[in-house]
């Protein structure tokens, strides 16, 4: 009896013993299993996002940028003659908010999978409708929205990392670069936005509407800016310095336009007002006072 009764406790205290000796082995599986997922590894070809306003639209290329690693690129890794989906891992992906000129091709806005074809004499630049693409083996010539020719030219820095890239940013136009190892293609893109700023300047102009200060200002420098009429410019300038007779960068800029329309005395009377201004405070602009300064050096 008093064998029977203990084999009955033991039995018991096992059965309850059992779950709280699982329960950690079990648990401690689990967290191990979800800092196995948790890990994450860097791409060899990094995903890269670039963004850019030109004029008044703005540009956005998505891409993977793989790295040259000693190898022959363009004829080697990157054979001549052949589709490239113009990165790694994934088709390039290239968006514009609106309208654009790209190597004198019309591209309306939207976003676009962009393809290449590489040549030691020129590339190809394929712009097409089809965004969803998943590889160059998927394209399609009739989705085209655009193809152009571009010639590549040699550079003297190796550039490791693919890089695509907008510079010469001025104004309504920019120019879009592809650069790896020692070879970069640039591509103009240009926008209509400054003809249509100027078909809604001209419009007010026109009717003779008044501007408020900021716009005032904003539109003189865009006249400046695209070489405009330099006369009303000088206009808009007077009308955003009438309520804003402190602001040096308005001096600055009505400087610059007298400086242009040949107005010297009076360009370097400005210059000197902006500098007198600047000099009022307690750390001035040196680098404006120094743009100030060629004004007046120049119209000497």
């Amino acid at each position: 009896m008093i064998q029977s009764s203990c084999l009955r406790s033991l039995l018991v205290s096992t059965l309850f013993a059992l779950p709280f000796v699982a329960e950690p082995l079990l648990s401690g599986s689990l967290r191990a299993a979800e800092e196995e997922k948790k890990i994450e590894f860097p791409s060899a070809s990094q995903h890269s996002v670039v963004k850019q306003r030109v004029g008044l639209t703005d540009v956005e290329v998505d891409y993977s940028r793989p790295n040259k690693n000693d190898r022959e690129i363009f004829g080697g890794l990157v054979p001549y003659g052949k589709l490239w989906r113009t990165g790694a891992n994934a088709v390039t992906k290239i968006k514009f908010s609106k309208a654009v000129m790209l190597g004198g091709k019309g591209i309306p806005a939207g976003e676009y999978a962009l393809f290449t074809i590489p040549t030691a004499d020129d590339w190809t630049i394929i712009v097409s409708k089809d965004a969803k693409v998943q590889s160059a083996a998927d394209y399609k010539q009739e989705n085209d929205a655009a193809r152009l020719t571009a010639k590549p030219e040699p550079i003297p820095n190796t550039i490791e990392t693919f890089t695509i890239g907008l510079g010469d940013v001025k104004g309504a136009s920019a120019t879009l670069n592809f650069l790896w190892d020692k070879t970069r293609v640039p591509v103009k893109l240009t926008t209509n936005d400054v003809e249509q700023v100027s078909k809604q300047l001209d419009a007010v102009v026109s009717a003779g509407t008044p501007l408020d200060p900021r716009t005032a200002y904003q539109a003189a420098a865009f006249y400046y800016d695209n070489n405009k009429d330099m006369n009303q410019a000088a206009k808009w300038i007077d009308q955003a310095l009438e309520k804003n007779p402190d602001a040096y960068f308005m001096h600055y800029k009505k400087a610059q336009i007298q400086a242009k329309l040949g107005n010297k005395k009076e360009a370097i009377a400005s210059a000197q007002k902006t500098i007198d201004i600047l000099k009022k405070n307690k750390t001035p602009d040196e680098s404006a006072i120094k743009n100030a300064q060629q004004i007046i050096d120049s119209s000497n």
